[in-house]
């Protein structure tokens, strides 16, 4: 029974509050509803690293996920408000874009609604990736600052912090989370990692900004314009700082619940969303060993903890970095990268296996390939063709470890929260099952 009234929240009547009041009240009754509601947890763990979380709306998704939103509803009706004021109000977080990070989001969803302890890791960007406009019928792009007002407070800051030494820098992290509502189930966290030293003010004309004051420009944009060599540089710096930050975390939680990293894998199970995690392998590797464990051990429990999904079936559209740009960025991971192409190379001489290609680059989807237990595309036709054309070198060796897993929805949000008609039409054909078991 819920207990929670909104009325609590504000000071003073409903009828009285701005609709910044109402948003901000609704937003500290969900998040202390999800607080009451507890976190999954058990022995082992997913962790779902993803640059790229398109995570929509909140307030109304929590709260039908947390069961309250006619209560909600209800309790504004009686002063005279509406809730859809306040879910048009509502500012969406820019932390993704597209069917990748829509993935990413369905899936924290359903593992939360599902009950299975798991987290989403990614980055905190200041800005996602860009808001359009049209002034004089022209298109512009400007920043979307997403986190200037109540919005942010969705992403609660932590006191957990992470080095990471990037070169020459060495950046001091801080963690956010932002709550994951499972549908009448306990809740997961999305993770998110930014730094303290970034600065909005960097930004100029547009979405113009310095790309060399990886300090201050870090977590700005999500994809920042790759069109020169200080963009590549940036995405590269990006991707480090969010596998180093996921890879510290997970083996500090492991721990905590009684691992001695030798048993990782009855621990963690982590998911690569596309090959901008790819780095967490030779950096868990790095981590592992620092730690005691033989490197050959090392690659052997990172094969047994990673999975790879793959979205593309293009082979010249898979991420490869030049051997030059990785010196830069993390030259401390760069001799375990060539040990790790080594010991492929021992087993199988095909040029077209190999992590690090004659010409010096990095080829990130096959370092995910060799060092995961698993490799998914995302629709069955997609899976075919890679088993059968663009990664078929691959699929000879590993027939394995390839398997589909399509690509689903949150069907909760476009069927409960869009149509409440349909929603009500449904249950009373078949009762209320279907609402966590789309198969019925």
């Amino acid at each position: 029974m819920n207990t929670l009234k909104l009325r609590d929240y504000t000071g003073k009547a409903l009828s009285e509050c701005t609709i910044l009041e109402l948003y901000n009240a609704a937003l500290a009754l969900t998040q202390d509803a999800c607080w009451n509601r507890g976190y999954n947890s058990g022995k082992k763990k997913v962790y779902y690293i993803s640059a790229d979380f398109l995570i929509g709306k909140l307030l109304s998704n929590n709260l039908i996920n947390l069961g309250i939103y006619d209560d909600v509803k209800a309790e504004l009706a009686e002063a005279g408000k509406d809730i859809t004021e306040l879910e048009e109000f509502e500012y969406e977080p820019s932390l993704g874009n597209g069917g990748l990070g829509r993935l990413a989001a369905c899936f924290i969803d359903s593992l939360a609604t599902l009950g299975l302890p798991a987290d989403g890791v990614g980055l905190a960007y200041h800005c996602g990736l860009f808001k359009q406009s049209f002034e004089d019928r022209k298109q512009h792009t400007i920043p979307d600052y997403w986190r200037k007002w109540g919005m942010a407070n969705w992403m609660k800051r932590t006191d957990k912090h992470y080095k990471v030494q990037c070169g020459d820098l060495e950046l001091l992290s801080t963690m956010y989370e932002i709550d994951v509502t499972g549908y009448g189930s306990k809740c997961g966290r999305l993770r998110l990692f930014d730094l303290d030293t970034v600065n909005e003010g960097l930004i100029g004309s547009g979405i113009d900004f310095d790309k060399k004051e990886i300090e201050k420009n870090l977590t700005l944009f999500l994809y920042p314009d790759d069109s020169d060599e200080d963009g590549k540089l940036l995405r590269v710096y990006q991707e480090y700082f969010m596998v180093s930050n996921a890879a510290q975390l997970i083996l500090d939680e492991c721990v905590e619940r009684g691992s001695n990293l030798h048993d990782l894998a009855d621990y963690v199970a982590i998911q690569i969303n596309d090959t901008h995690p790819s780095l967490v392998i030779p950096e868990l590797v790095r981590l592992l060993t620092e730690k005691g464990i033989e490197e050959k051990e090392a690659y052997q429990i990172v094969t047994d903890v990673c999975a790879y999904t793959n979205h593309t079936i293009l082979a010249e559209a898979l991420e490869t970095w030049p051997k030059h740009f990785l010196k830069a960025v993390v030259p401390h991971l760069m001799p375990i990268i060539k040990r790790m192409n080594d010991a492929v190379k021992a087993k199988y001489e095909e040029p077209s296996v190999q992590i690090i290609d004659e010409y010096g680059n990095v080829h990130m989807a096959h370092m995910d390939i060799h060092y995961s237990h698993s490799v998914n595309g995302v629709a069955r036709l997609h899976t075919d063709i890679l088993k059968e054309t663009e990664l078929n070198n691959f699929y000879k060796l590993y027939p394995e470890k390839f398997n589909n897993k399509t690509n689903g929805i949150t069907f909760r949000r476009w069927v409960i929260e869009c149509n409440p008609e349909l929603t009500e039409l449904i249950t009373e054909k078949i009762g209320e099952g279907w609402k966590t078991d789309a198969r019925q």
